[in-house]
């Protein structure tokens, strides 16, 4: 590993901390809830997920930190509240790429952040997706939110 790779790796490792922090701030609030009790009926819904991605040049002190944790925990409870089935995953900050000519020594540093989280959710339409992830707290601190429509892959050919 390089001195460099190091480097960005530490980087990455403190913005993730700080992100590691909201989503389990948001898990023990109830977000990664199942209980069928608290969701939307969901034949109607579709899947979707939520990027997160850290600002590079975002840098938050710890009042900032706990705000930012307190403000998703009150979010990700009204979503639930609200019936919507949220499941997060935090990122570890170790990443290659991998291109068409091989791996790649290079850490994914994209000048729009690199992902550190993701969120599954359900959602009637990517309107309404939209509208959630555009509620998100972490938008106020150097978090930007990328929302995709997923499906599972085509099964096998008979």
């Amino acid at each position: 590993m390089t001195a460099e790779h190091e480097v960005g790796m530490k980087i990455i490792g403190l913005k993730s901390a700080a992100v590691i922090s909201v989503v389990l701030a948001w898990i023990v609030a109830g977000g990664a809830s199942t209980d069928s009790t608290n969701q939307k009926a969901t034949s109607a819904m579709k899947d979707f997920v939520l990027l997160f991605r850290q600002d590079p040049s975002t840098h938050l002190s710890d009042a900032d930190q706990k705000r930012r944790a307190e403000e998703v925990r009150a979010w990700a409870m009204r979503q639930n509240n609200e019936g919507r089935k949220l499941d997060p995953r935090i990122l570890t900050p170790e990443n290659q790429r991998v291109n068409p000519a091989g791996k790649s020594n290079q850490p994914a540093d994209d000048a729009e952040g690199v992902v550190v989280a993701i969120t599954f959710l359900e959602a009637r339409d990517f309107a309404e997706a939209a509208r959630i992830a555009a509620s998100h707290p972490g938008l106020n601190y150097g978090v930007s939110v990328e929302v995709r429509e997923w499906t599972s892959p085509a099964p096998a050919p008979k």
